[in-house]
């Protein structure tokens, strides 16, 4: 049994409008208003009224098919934390952003700088992208192989690392009576010169004195478990069962201990997805309803978009067609985003339309679709065996599914001894406890 932290980790997702169907169809707001850093604010107050560690928002660097039928992540994620900032206090605030097609000293100094700005709330989920669509977005004609996107990014974060550290907390000493401003001799170069880049340093930005922004991964491969292990202080994945979450807390914990680190400073988080109502009947009628506003030609479309076949080939009523699945995904024990989505396909015997209506409710995330008092259980028993170390919480409606978890499900956890009843620190890696 590995440790666990004193307190359960739960981040608010902020998937726009909802994660089940299509939640923005049924809202008294306008569709665009989910698009918009209003929604996104409401969001993050929500979340931290209830006290809840952070925001987390994901990002891709191009449109994907799911954009077409319902509100998406538009605004840059790191725009829109800065201005969820300006309007918080205690919540952290996760961006997503890519090493694939970013540089090092730009996203270097923008993290830094959220981090300034939000006084040590910011954490930096580092994503690799593959797919050919984002690559034509950055002048190229198709992504890297898998090895070199890795390779890249094990070099980006090194870097980035080094540009953080190119300044001491107390390198701003401003002494008014000598008039020196920066201490020179806390400040150097890092005259890094490797594979991919080279960048001389120091980072033009604030002394990190609340600590570095903290590190998230996302990516369940076997290249992203070793980036995971080597370099993140949390990682969010996908798991439906809390076996499959301990294995991989437990392969994490190995991992980092074998490249020099604490095996205990690193979090596993999974995404849960949540369905909330007075009993667990409300809620199953709840995800029924939401689930019913994605009309079967857009559930076709996405069901085939995320198999990477045209949606024309697809019949509802017709068993799962296992032919058109890549052989390498299809297998069992695979373990990227698809390959977890078809273990459960293949698991609850699903046809194709049960498996269109599974995506649309949630994918292969854990989920739990109940009561608050079934809500609070699901967690416990996930986080009391060492399953996991939290959860990115997945709310089927935003904002208001999160409104009732943070009334209804988080007083359960803080009587259990399970949640905090205040903020204790007033940065992202204090509520982490790294």
């Amino acid at each position: 049994m590995v440790s666990s932290p004193e307190h359960v980790i739960l981040n608010a997702n902020l998937i726009p409008g909802g994660t089940i169907g299509s939640p923005w169809r049924r809202a008294s707001q306008p569709g665009e208003h989910f698009v918009g850093i209003d929604h996104y604010v409401d969001v993050a107050r929500a979340a931290e009224r209830g006290f809840l560690d952070a925001v987390f928002l994901a990002d891709s660097p191009n449109l994907q098919s799911k954009d077409w039928n319902s509100p998406s992540r538009l605004l840059d994620p790191l725009v829109a934390q800065a201005v969820i900032s300006a309007h918080t206090e205690h919540i952290g605030l996760i961006a997503t952003a890519t090493t694939s097609y970013n540089d090092p000293y730009n996203l270097a100094r923008q993290f830094a700088s959220l981090s300034a700005v939000s006084r040590g709330r910011a954490g930096w989920n580092f994503v690799v992208t593959g797919g050919d669509a984002a690559a034509r977005n950055y002048s190229l004609s198709e992504a890297l192989p898998k090895q070199a996107r890795y390779a890249r990014a094990a070099e980006f974060l090194d870097v980035v690392s080094a540009l953080w550290d190119s300044w001491t907390p107390d390198a701003l000493h401003a002494d008014k009576t000598t008039g020196s401003y920066l201490d020179s001799t806390k400040i150097s170069a890092i005259d890094h010169v490797g594979a991919t880049f080279r960048v001389a340093g120091p980072l033009k930005a604030p002394p990190l004195t609340d600590g570095r922004p903290i590190l998230i991964q996302a990516g369940a491969s076997t290249h992203g478990v070793e980036l995971g292990a080597r370099y993140a202080d949390a990682v969010y994945s996908a798991h439906s069962t809390a076996e499959s979450a301990l294995t991989r807390r437990q392969e994490l914990r190995d991992q980092a201990a074998s490249a020099g680190r604490d095996p205990n400073s690193i979090k596993l988080l999974p995404g849960l997805i949540v369905v909330l109502a007075d009993t667990e009947t409300t809620a199953l009628q709840r995800e029924k309803e939401l689930t019913d506003l994605i009309p079967d030609e857009v559930q076709a479309y996405n069901l085939g978009a995320r198999l990477g076949v045209d949606a024309g080939e697809l019949e509802l009523d017709a068993p799962f067609p296992w032919h058109l699945v890549p052989p390498d995904e299809a297998a069992p024990g695979a373990r990227g985003q698809l390959s977890v989505f078809l273990e459960y396909v293949r698991t609850q015997a699903l046809d194709t339309r049960g498996a269109a209506r599974l995506l649309a409710a949630g994918s292969g995330h854990a989920k739990i679709v109940g009561s608050p008092e079934q809500v609070a259980d699901f967690i416990e028993a996930w986080f009391r065996s060492g399953s996991c170390d939290g959860f990115n919480v997945m709310m089927d409606e935003l904002p208001s599914g999160l409104d009732t978890f943070v009334d209804h499900v988080v007083p359960l956890l803080q009587r259990r001894g399970l949640f905090r009843t205040e903020y204790r620190s007033t940065t992202l890696r204090g509520h982490y406890g790294l």
